[in-house]
């Protein structure tokens, strides 16, 4: 392996470093928050400004969150599934998903905020204020309250980093050891970590995102923004990729055929998250009752109905038929485009789930918005970066490597 392969090329970059990407993201978020301060004008009440700040903070939190943990369900099923195709590219994957430990600091003005005594941006916090009897009975049973609100966060975000940590450290053994049973270890947890993982996203997207309207309700609605995350993921991952490749790392480790792959399950996404949005609206539309509507009702109102209809062509209509094509996905500039595509649209995405209880649409506001979803990447891939300065970007002595370095899809 050594001999035919560049050692050299699975390190990072040396010109690429954290601290000023981390620096310049924790600028563009600060900024977005004084655009929309700025946006709402003289007249603006103090509790408009900072609902606008949780609403936009939370939106962009959760729209790099996902991808994180797009990337730790990406790692499971790879080995539930005991693929070898993925093993160049799994690294990458890792680095991404070892950045959840991180990002739980990220979630902490949203902690903080409860415990001030604010109603933002969970309304419920401030239970003489509630006015639905649906949520004054979550809030008597003791599941919305902030303390177990803050309990239950402590749960998820631990479980994802105990995931983290277990499926990256036996990575990083096997890079010392090259021992088999670091592998057998993680197909082992896999199964029982998906099932953990798929509970725990889906709380968690109803704690986090639907209990902004806690008199709503859907089942499916953690399920959307799984879907949601790991079309993100795919396409952060074909970025970075292509990235390294562009710096002169990994050619010899991530093919066309790889990026095919990452194409497909990008495309893959795009459909589900499709199906399953289609299938929430399509549940509410014929059952037609007020309190089931009440939250499409708030988001086809007052200029977000705008993001509302345009979500359709821009997550799924254009994109399906962009990448739908085999010689797209195989074709680099191609490819790089919807990838930037899919991420642009998540943060959309993710604008729509949270931001319309923040008030009406404002169009210098949303660009103060959306600084602050680029400030919030931006320190996601800074995080990245801290976890690529300590680990090599190809697991060498994985036994399945040589089975990815040969892989090739089938010419139909």
């Amino acid at each position: 392996m050594t001999s035919k392969y560049d050692l050299e090329t699975i390190e990072l970059p040396s010109k690429w470093k954290p601290s000023p990407l981390f620096a310049g993201g924790l600028i563009l978020v600060v900024i977005g928050a004084l655009f929309g301060v700025f946006a709402k004008g003289q007249g603006a009440t103090a509790d408009s400004e900072l609902r606008f700040m949780s609403h936009s903070y939370l939106a962009n939190f959760m729209f790099i969150m996902t991808i994180a943990l797009g990337s730790l369900f990406f790692i499971l099923v790879q080995f539930v599934a005991r693929a070898g195709w993925s093993t160049s590219i799994r690294r990458i994957a890792e680095l991404i998903m070892s950045t959840i430990p991180f990002l739980t600091l990220l979630f902490l003005p949203i902690i903080f905020a409860l415990f001030a005594g604010k109603n933002i941006p969970y309304e419920w916090n401030v239970p003489e204020e509630v006015h639905s009897s649906v949520v004054k009975a979550k809030i008597d049973v003791g599941y919305l309250t902030k303390e177990w609100f803050f309990i239950r966060s402590i749960v998820y975000f631990g479980l994802w980093s105990l995931m983290a940590y277990f499926f990256f450290s036996q990575s990083r053994k096997q890079d010392e050891s090259g021992d088999v049973e670091h592998s057998i270890a993680r197909q082992k947890w896999s199964g029982p970590c998906i099932m953990i993982f798929a509970l725990s996203v889906s709380f968690a997207a109803f704690d986090w995102v639907m209990s902004i309207d806690a008199d709503w309700y859907s089942t499916i609605f953690g399920v959307y923004v799984f879907a949601a995350g790991m079309m993100a993921f795919f396409a952060t991952m074909i970025l970075i990729c292509m990235a390294l490749q562009n710096a002169g790392k990994l050619r010899s480790f991530v093919t066309v055929e790889h990026f095919h792959d990452m194409g497909k399950f990008m495309f893959g996404f795009i459909m589900f998250w499709s199906y399953i949005a289609f299938s929430q609206l399509l549940l509410y539309w014929y059952g037609n009752i007020p309190e089931e509507t009440y939250w499409f009702a708030v988001r086809l109102k007052d200029g977000w109905q705008y993001v509302a209809y345009a979500l359709i062509p821009l997550h799924f209509a254009i994109p399906f038929l962009g990448t739908i094509s085999r010689h797209v996905r195989r074709h680099r500039l191609g490819l790089t485009f919807w990838a930037v595509w899919a991420l642009v649209v998540h943060w959309l995405d993710m604008t729509f789930l949270v931001m319309p209880n923040a008030g009406p649409a404002n169009v210098v506001a949303l660009f103060g918005h959306l600084l602050g979803g680029v400030g919030m990447f931006a320190i996601l891939m800074a995080f990245f970066l801290v976890r690529a300065k300590s680990a090599p970007l190809v697991p060498m002595k994985d036994p399945r490597l040589p089975e990815a370095l040969t892989y090739a899809n089938p010419i139909l």
